[in-house]
């Protein structure tokens, strides 16, 4: 499948380092152009990554003829304009997390996609790692028996006080990228899909850091974002329900997550946010007497041999595309849509709505 990546540059280290280093291990997928914000650096990223054509124009990366998939790997300010580009060619479209800046932008970019009958995937790498997969199953098989809470906790160094220029749109609330939207993003939607979804759920959020200090410019900008955010709630099996992320910790202590059932418990924990990789799964079940380390299937991983011991990154995107390769070819519905990303920006505006009434929302 011939793909056209928007944002492949050579300086996008999220492209680089994930896309196009799966689909350099993946024989249905072959990298035949690249879309960057201007010619040089299409022309550089182009030769630098073997691919036939370069572009700065997204419709004519979207229409050429030798694009048979394109995806969206830019700054989520410019996906709207970008899907926007692309759904007139009628192409498969993958498009990174957020959909859009807004849950607006997403219904509209979502009803694009449908309208056309285009297949669509959002980049929820989380729910392509093996060890989510397989914390789904195993509580759906009733490993931990009836679930009777999940506590998730996030802490991590970046999204607080300090930044630099690269990162500085991750401060701006309106961009639509920041601690709520991408690390509460990723978390609450593998959460969720492990474990089911939210019924009404409360929040807080604060803003410990009112400013950010771009190191490498010297300057420093004013701060509309969040850094701590903190649900509370149940779900639809009657579990009780906690949510704690925090950005600007300054030893960062990655990811935990406690599932308790009344015959079992189930920990996961991770260095950094849950779609990065590099879980770590221990469990007790029924007859065991404390935690133990539980090792994860074969039958979880549908990617080359050379990618198994990946602590991450490009295994869950690897994953996502074969599935999703799997879902263009024979109509599937195996890697998550638009419609699942719609879902997504309605949960995390009704957080919002929760922190900024203090009333509890019921969904």
């Amino acid at each position: 499948m011939r793909t056209g990546i928007i944002g492949a540059s050579i300086n996008n280290g999220w492209a680089r380092g994930t896309h196009i280093s799966a689909i350099e291990h993946l024989n249905e997928f072959e990298l035949t152009a690249v879309g960057t914000s201007n010619m040089e650096s299409a022309k550089k990223s182009a030769e630098a990554f073997h691919a036939d054509h370069d572009f700065d124009n997204m419709e004519d990366l979207a229409q050429h003829p030798d694009v048979d998939m394109v995806v969206v790997s830019i700054n989520v300010k410019e996906h709207y304009n970008a899907v926007k580009a692309i759904a007139p060619a009628g192409k498969p479209i993958y498009c990174e997390w957020p959909l859009g800046s807004n849950t607006a932008e997403a219904l509209e970019m979502q009803e694009w996609a449908a309208s056309g009958q285009l297949p669509n995937a959002i980049g929820f790498q989380a729910r392509q790692a093996p060890a989510i997969q397989y914390v789904k199953d195993l509580l759906a098989e009733g490993y931990v028996g009836k679930v009777l809470s999940a506590n998730l906790k996030i802490f991590i160094d970046g999204m607080g006080g300090v930044g630099d220029k690269s990162t500085a749109y991750l401060f701006d609330r309106k961009i639509g990228g920041n601690l709520l939207t991408f690390v509460g993003g990723h978390n609450l939607d593998a959460f969720t899909y492990m474990l089911g979804d939210f019924t009404a759920l409360s929040a807080v959020t604060a803003q410990q850091f009112p400013e950010v200090e771009l190191v490498d410019i010297h300057k420093i900008i004013k701060k509309t974002t969040d850094d701590q955010i903190l649900i509370t709630g149940k779900l639809t099996n009657g579990a009780a329900a906690s949510v704690h992320i925090q950005g600007g910790v300054k030893h960062q202590t990655g990811l935990t997550l406690e599932i308790f059932g009344d015959k079992g418990t189930i920990v996961l924990s991770a260095p950094a946010s849950i779609q990065f990789g590099s879980h770590q799964l221990r469990g007790a079940g029924p007859t065991d007497k404390e935690l133990r380390e539980l090792t994860i299937p074969d039958s979880y991983y549908c990617v080359p041999d050379s990618l198994k011991d990946d602590s991450g990154f490009v295994l869950n995107m690897a994953q996502a595309y074969r599935k999703f390769s799997q879902d263009i070819l024979e109509g599937t519905s195996l890697t998550p849509s638009f419609a699942d990303a719609v879902k997504l920006h309605q949960l995390l505006d009704t957080v919002v709505k929760a922190a900024q009434t203090g009333v509890r929302q019921y969904l």
